[in-house]
């Protein structure tokens, strides 16, 4: 197996708390916005970019806003999960522990299969310097260097490299749970947890995994 994390570049990662699980199992992963979205689904990302892409069109025509997708990185060891683990932003983005995380992997390219509408970028989809894309043999455009060394500081002067590491891929409204290819925790505890809420359902054929180096 290789060392580096998405090495085929065929998966992309959205993290959530993993007590959105059973929600997500009953309903798929549903965007904000979506009338099946439930308010006692727990938010752990910022959520002044959240309501700042409502109203942001995707530059693809005929796409919509940005704030009608459900966003995927490139990597799970995105820059919204350091800060979740390290409460860099609190109080605006509570500090978690690494076990309330659950990392959810999907194949970028059946998502492009399945879903009726979807979309990259070659950076942080909000941000007006990254660039839409809906043709993956552009997947080159993405600065997969960085990304594979988890490289995302500022400290050398490189400011643009934090956008570029936060390049995402983006699916409109909702992602079935059929579309899922796996579920990553962080530890064994994490991993029964997860079990337990497939083993009533139909899907228990979703693999589970431990995935500690998913973390920071």
């Amino acid at each position: 197996m290789s060392k580096v994390i998405n090495g085929d570049k065929s998966f992309c990662y959205r993290i959530t708390h993993i007590d959105n699980l059973s929600h997500i199992l009953d309903h798929g992963i549903l965007n904000k916005n979506h009338p099946k979205a439930s308010d006692d689904y727990i938010q752990i990302g910022h959520p002044e970019i959240i309501d700042v892409r409502n109203t942001m069109p995707v530059r693809i025509h005929d796409h919509g806003n940005i704030g009608e997708y459900v966003p995927f990185y490139f990597t799970p060891k995105s820059v919204m999960l350091y800060n979740i683990q390290t409460g860099y932003y609190e109080p605006l983005v509570p500090m978690r522990r690494p076990e309330e995380i659950l990392v959810i992997r999907c194949k970028m390219f059946e998502l492009a299969h399945y879903a009726s509408r979807w979309f990259f970028t070659d950076g942080q989809a909000n941000d007006v310097a990254s660039r839409h894309y809906n043709d993956l043999s552009q997947l080159d455009a993405i600065d997969w260097e960085n990304i594979y060394a988890c490289n995302f500081t500022k400290s050398d002067g490189n400011t643009d490299r934090a956008r570029k590491y936060q390049a995402e891929f983006l699916v409109q409204h909702e992602v079935q749970v059929d579309w899922i290819e796996s579920l990553c925790v962080y530890n064994e505890n994490a991993r029964k947890k997860v079990n337990s809420l497939l083993k009533n359902t139909n899907f228990t054929h979703i693999s589970v995994y431990t995935y500690p180096r998913y973390y920071f």
